[in-house]
C-alpha cells in the first residue's frame, strides 16, 4: 500500500474518534458551563477537588491495564488474551484494594460528613471510569472505531444530563450534582460489564490478526503469573496514575492551601486546555496506540516514518492552538461562564503556552510507548511529577493562583525536555532527528 493510501485509510479511521472526541469535548465543556453558572464559585471549587482526585484513583485502580492489553496483543495476537483473562483476575483484588486504603485516607483527612458522602457518591464513578477504559481498549483491538466513539461520548452525555437538571432547578446543590454523576455511573457500569464479556477468543476479532486453528483453545489454557503481569503492567500503571496527578495535583492543592474559590478560579482554565488536549489524545491513544505497537515490532520504517511525520504535524498544530487561545482566551470565559470566573480567562491566556508543550510532547513521547522502553517513559514522567508536585506545593503556599500557573508551565517543560532526551538516547539515536521529514514510509 502507498504512503498516499495509508493516509486516507488512517483519516477514514479516525474520522469517527475526532468527531467522539470533539464531541466529548463539547459535552465535557458544556457540563462545565452550565455547572459553572448554577454554583458557587466555591462550589464549583469543592467539585473540581473531587473531580480530581477522582481522576486520579481511577489511574491508580486502571493499573495501566488498557495499554498492556495493547501492547501484548500487537506481540501475541489472539495468545494474548491469556494476559487479559489475567487482568481482568488482578484488578478485581487491586481495585477492592486501593478503594479500602482510599476510604482510610480520606477519613484521616476529612471530617465533615457531607464531604465523606460526596466522595463516596463519587467513587463510583472511579470504577465505571476504569471499566470504560478497558472496554475501549477492547474496541481499540478490534478497529471497531464506531462503538469506540459512542462509548468515549457516554460518560460526558451522563454527566452532561446531571448538569442540564441542576441548571434547570430552582435550588441547585452540590450533593445533588453528586449522587447524578452517581446514578449515571452505576448505569455505566452495568453496559460497559456487557460489553466486556466478549473477551474471547472465539467471541473477538482483532484487527490487523489472524485466528489460527487450534491456537485459541491453547492460549485461553496458560495464563502468565501475577508476578509477570505486573512487571510487564508497572511502567503503564505508574505513567497512567502519574500522568493524572500531575495534572490535577495543582487543584487540589489550590483547594487545600488556598481557598476552593480559587480552585474553582484555576480549574475553569483548565477546562480549556482539557478541550485542547483532546487532539493528540485522540491521534495517539485513541486510534495510532495499536498501530505503533504493531510497527515497532514489524515494521521499523514505517514507525519511524509516522513518528516523524506526527512530531511535526503535533508542533505546528501545538502552536497554533496555543496563539489562538492567548488572544481569545480571556474572551470566551467571560462569554461562557460569566464575570464570577472573569480571573480564569487570565489564567488561561498564561497557560496557553502547555499547549504547544503538551502537543508536541504527546509526539515525542510515542518512541517511547512499545517495548522495554515504557520504563523510561515512566521514569520521566516520575520525574516531571516529583517537579510538579513539589513545584506546586512550595509556589502556591508562597504565591497563591500565580504559583499554581507557574507550576503548571514548569511540569510540562519538564515532561517534554525528558521525553525528548530519553527517546532520542534510547529509542532514536542521534542521528535520526536531524533527518526528520513530512514524508511517509512507502512500504
Amino acid at each position: 500500500m502507498t504512503g498516499t493510501a495509508d493516509i486516507k485509510a488512517g483519516l477514514k479511521a479516525i474520522v469517527p474518534i475526532f468527531v467522539s472526541l470533539a464531541g466529548s469535548g463539547f459535552l465535557a465543556f458544556l457540563t462545565q458551563v452550565l455547572l459553572g453558572r448554577s454554583l458557587t464559585v466555591e462550589a464549583f471549587g469543592w467539585l473540581s477537588m473531587a473531580m480530581s482526585i477522582v481522576v486520579v484513583m481511577s489511574g491508580v485502580i486502571g493499573f495501566g491495564m488498557p495499554s498492556v492489553w495493547l501492547l501484548i496483543v500487537g506481540q501475541e495476537g489472539l495468545g494474548g488474551l491469556r494476559w487479559i483473562r489475567q487482568s481482568l483476575k488482578f484488578l478485581m483484588v487491586w481495585g477492592v484494594f486501593v478503594l479500602a486504603i482510599s476510604w482510610v485516607i480520606l477519613l484521616g483527612l476529612f471530617d465533615d460528613s457531607r464531604l465523606l458522602q460526596m466522595f463516596g457518591w463519587l467513587q463510583l464513578m472511579v470504577i465505571m471510569q476504569v471499566m470504560a477504559e478497558l472496554l475501549i481498549a477492547k474496541l481499540q483491538l478490534e478497529a471497531r472505531y464506531g462503538a469506540l466513539s459512542v462509548w468515549q461520548l457516554l460518560p460526558h452525555l451522563g454527566r452532561l444530563t446531571v448538569a442540564v437538571a441542576i441548571y434547570l432547578s430552582a435550588a441547585p446543590v452540590l450533593d445533588v450534582v453528586v449522587r447524578g454523576y452517581g446514578i449515571v455511573s452505576v448505569a455505566l457500569i452495568v453496559a460497559s460489564g456487557f460489553g466486556l464479556f466478549s473477551l474471547t477468543p472465539t467471541r473477538m476479532r482483532l484487527s490487523g490478526h489472524v485466528l489460527e486453528s487450534g491456537s485459541a483453545p491453547e492460549s485461553s489454557n496458560h495464563g502468565p503469573s501475577y508476578k509477570a503481569l505486573i512487571n510487564l503492567a508497572w511502567p503503564y500503571a505508574g505513567s497512567a496514575a502519574l500522568a493524572m496527578l500531575y495534572g490535577r495535583a495543582d487543584i487540589v492543592l489550590l483547594a487545600a492551601l488556598v481557598s476552593p474559590t480559587a480552585a474553582g478560579q484555576f480549574a475553569i482554565a483548565g477546562t480549556f486546555l482539557l478541550v485542547m488536549f483532546l487532539v493528540p489524545q485522540a491521534i495517539y491513544q485513541k486510534f495510532l496506540m495499536p498501530k505503533i505497537h504493531r510497527w515497532y515490532y514489524g515494521d521499523w520504517p514505517k514507525f519511524l516514518s509516522v513518528y516523524r511525520l506526527g512530531c511535526a504535524v503535533m508542533t505546528i498544530l501545538g502552536i497554533g492552538c496555543t496563539v489562538a487561545t492567548y488572544w481569545w482566551g480571556a474572551l470566551l470565559v467571560k462569554l461562557f461562564f460569566g464575570e464570577k470566573f472573569s480571573e480564569s480567562g487570565q489564567i488561561l491566556s498564561v497557560l496557553s503556552i502547555c499547549i504547544a508543550l503538551r502537543f508536541v510532547s504527546s509526539s515525542v513521547e510515542s518512541a517511547l510507548m512499545s517495548g522495554e522502553y515504557g520504563k523510561y517513559r515512566l521514569y520521566c514522567q516520575v520525574v516531571s511529577t516529583c517537579i510538579g508536585v513539589s513545584s506546586a506545593y512550595v509556589l502556591i503556599a508562597h504565591y497563591g493562583i500565580n504559583g499554581a500557573i507557574l507550576s503548571r508551565i514548569v511540569t510540562e517543560v519538564s515532561l517534554l525536555m525528558g521525553y525528548v532526551y530519553v527517546s532520542s538516547r534510547y529509542v532514536l539515536g542521534g542521528n535520526i532527528w536531524p533527518s526528520w521529514s513530512m514524508k511517509l514510509h512507502q512500504g
